[in-house]
């Protein structure tokens, strides 16, 4: 009778399982996806080395381009694209303004997007899931994101420089949903920085650390 009730006792812990698995699964309608390091290949070193052969070069283009305060100012929306580029090539010398309009002008060239990734969209969405991107970037992305086919199966694109919001603010997450209409606990956040997922589970919604392991994420969404 012992082992009985111990096997019971297991059966009720695994159906317990299943069915809150079961409920998670019903609840997640939406997946929300940030953009660097989980729908393409945010690395300034990599990035940098596509730009020039240059060692040397390719460390002034991280410290004055991918590092500078512009950079930041253009995510958060209160620079203009023609501001940030006179400011930084205000900030260097004569002989390496061509180096940073140039790196300005075309790094996104080499901002890759990650196939895997766009396979698990078009896999999910014909499950019924639904896709948004909600990233913290700048209003380049109106150059480039129709050159990257990953984009076409989101049905949103919320960028922080259009709105003048930033992650991990949680008024970001919060605007985001008012924008799409969405409910947090149908939201499913994905992110490779630890302090925004934190920030959308504050306001309600599920959320994943992301490290590149797309199974990782169909573990937690199936």
């Amino acid at each position: 009778s012992w082992i009985r009730g111990k096997r019971w006792r297991f059966r009720k812990i695994e159906s317990f399982i299943i069915i809150v698995s079961s409920l998670f699964s019903s609840m997640i309608k939406n997946i929300v996806l940030d953009m660097g390091n989980v729908c393409c290949k945010w690395d300034v070193d990599y990035i940098s080395s596509k730009l020039t052969t240059n060692k040397e070069d390719q460390e002034f283009l991280i410290k004055y381009l991918f590092q500078s305060p512009q950079w930041l100012q253009l995510d958060k929306g209160s620079i203009s694209l023609k501001e940030a580029k006179q400011q930084l090539l205000e900030s260097v010398s004569k002989e390496k303004r061509e180096l940073i309009e140039y790196g300005f002008e075309h790094w996104f060239e080499y901002f890759e997007q990650f196939d895997e990734m766009e396979e698990f969209i078009k896999e999910y969405k014909q499950k019924g899931y639904h896709f948004y991107l909600l990233s913290n970037c700048s209003l380049q992305f109106n150059q480039y994101y129709q050159t990257k086919s990953i984009f076409q199966h989101l049905e949103g694109l919320y960028i922080s420089a259009a709105h003048q919001k930033i992650k991990p603010n949680l008024d970001i997450f919060e605007d985001f949903l008012k924008e799409y209409h969405l409910q947090a606990n149908e939201c499913f956040f994905v992110d490779d920085l630890k302090e925004n997922v934190e920030g959308t589970k504050k306001i309600g919604m599920q959320g994943l650390v992301y490290q590149g392991n797309v199974q990782e994420l169909k573990q937690l969404i199936k």
